[in-house]
């Protein structure tokens, strides 16, 4: 834009005053609009979080459930061996 239209524009800003008047209810329809914005961002950041827990949980699922199981002997290291007994750990001759 030109000098000479930029300056015709702004004069005819000055000239024309505004003619809008927000209403008496146009406050409380903005924050009521604001309101319903912050809603929606909730709300999808919650489908977003459940989204992703689901994922996590189902391919944890899926990637434990096809592994190798093995048994094991049940072997207990407190009381393996007799260097653990108690007559021995307090010096005391059985």
């Amino acid at each position: 834009m030109d000098e000479d239209r930029l300056g015709y524009a702004l004069r005819t800003l000055s000239d024309t005053p505004l003619q809008f008047e927000a209403g008496a209810g146009f406050r409380d329809a903005v924050w009521q609009r604001v309101g319903e914005m912050s809603e929606a961002r909730d709300r999808r950041g919650r489908a977003i979080l459940g989204a992703a827990i689901i994922l996590v949980s189902l391919t944890t699922g899926l990637g434990s459930t096809f592994s190798p199981a093995m048994a094991e002997p049940v072997t207990y290291a407190i009381s393996d061996g007799s260097e653990l007994a108690p007559s021995t750990l307090l010096h005391v001759s059985p």
